[in-house]
């Protein structure tokens, strides 16, 4: 008996083991990548405004704090030191062992610190560099009427005086001569004072006061006056390689290094506001420092200004050409920021743009003056 074997048709087992055409594999490997071309394009561009933000975004808190930094020790600019006969003063004269300041020794490493409560300072041979601002103010808050000066001992150096309430070991004192101007002489106590007594030794422990008195002015007389500083603060705010940096006088003399404050800021200016009339409005705005006691309590207000740098870099809108991100420099309410220049047509800073910071502070110490 034969047995009927089923067989598959051979069509069926073409079928079966047939696999992609070219042409398939073709249009599949279109569609992909044209797949891939658009999520590329979609990756660039979501990149694109992601580094836009976060530059946005980087450049105001870098401006933000820099203006907030600035503007806190601005408004305690002054205290202490707001007294008619001490903005007489003018720079002072003191010491940091070895050293002396310039109006001593010249070519020293000593900042100049003038009894001022703020104090800019523009470079007259390269004016498109930025501002400096420098701040001072005294800690002390038990004594901030001075005393007056009863004898001087030359050959010692202590101090006699009328009263030494509110004055203890340690603190920085400020001596003035009342009858001219200059002659100001900076010193720190160096024991606990007695009824009517201030000394100044020196040591290893009292580095700001030298030896005897040393190349420090002398010859002071009764009812010449004495400040007391507690611990004084002298900041200076500069622009250095596109940092926001603060520098402290006295931290700086006992060899600790300035510290920056913030990145990407590349331009700071300022100006004094002026009373010139005493009428209690500012009638003037510019840079230019009081040389007297008088010119100085014209000072009520200064503003400031820093520019700030987002840091992307945008390619000109036509390959080939010159950048024009920025073409048009920043102004603040004082004028422009000549730190950048937009103003050539080859100057990479046309290639990046930029957001600027300002603010007018009141001096409150000045305007409260004794």
């Amino acid at each position: 008996m034969l047995h009927h074997l089923s067989r598959t048709p051979r069509s069926t087992h073409a079928s079966r083991e047939a696999g992609f055409s070219l042409v398939e594999i073709m249009v599949a490997m279109l569609i992909g990548l044209i797949g891939i071309i658009i999520i590329t394009q979609a990756y660039l561009t979501s990149d694109k405004f992601n580094r836009s933000t976060l530059g946005e975004g980087g450049a105001q808190v870098n401006g933000l704090i820099g203006l907030y930094s600035i503007e806190r020790d601005a408004r305690m600019a002054g205290y202490g030191i707001n007294n008619t006969t001490a903005l007489g003063c003018g720079a002072v004269s003191w010491y940091y062992s070895p050293n002396y300041s310039p109006d001593i020794t010249t070519g020293s490493p000593l900042s100049v610190i003038r009894i001022v409560p703020v104090y800019i300072t523009t470079d007259t041979v390269t004016p498109a560099n930025p501002d400096s601002l420098t701040i001072m103010y005294s800690s002390n808050d038990e004594r901030a009427v001075p005393t007056a000066i009863i004898s001087w001992a030359s050959a010692t150096p202590e101090v006699t005086v009328d009263g030494t309430v509110g004055f203890v070991n340690g603190n920085m004192v400020l001596m003035v001569k009342r009858a001219s101007t200059g002659g100001c002489a900076m010193a720190k106590i160096s024991s606990a004072p007695t009824a009517t007594k201030l000394q100044f030794l020196s040591g290893a422990s009292n580095p700001t006061n030298p030896a005897g008195w040393g190349s420090l002015p002398t010859g002071y007389t009764t009812n010449d006056i004495v400040y007391n500083l507690g611990t004084p603060v002298v900041r200076t705010y500069s622009i250095v390689q596109e940092k926001l940096r603060v520098t402290d006088a006295l931290q700086a003399a006992a060899g600790t290094a300035p510290m920056d404050i913030v990145d990407g800021v590349v331009d700071f200016r300022a100006e004094y506001g002026k009373d010139t009339d005493n009428d209690g409005t500012v009638e003037t705005w510019d840079k230019t420092a009081p040389t007297t006691s008088a010119a100085w309590q014209q000072v009520q207000v200064i503003r400031v200004a820093v520019l700030a740098r987002i840091g992307n870099y945008e390619r000109p809108t036509v390959a080939g050409a010159n950048c024009d991100a920025t073409t048009t420099a920043p102004t603040w309410a004082g004028g422009s920021f000549p730190a950048i220049d937009v103003a050539t047509a080859t100057s990479q800073d046309r290639c990046y743009r930029y957001r600027s910071f300002e603010t007018t502070v009141p001096l409150r110490n000045m305007i409260w003056r004794q």
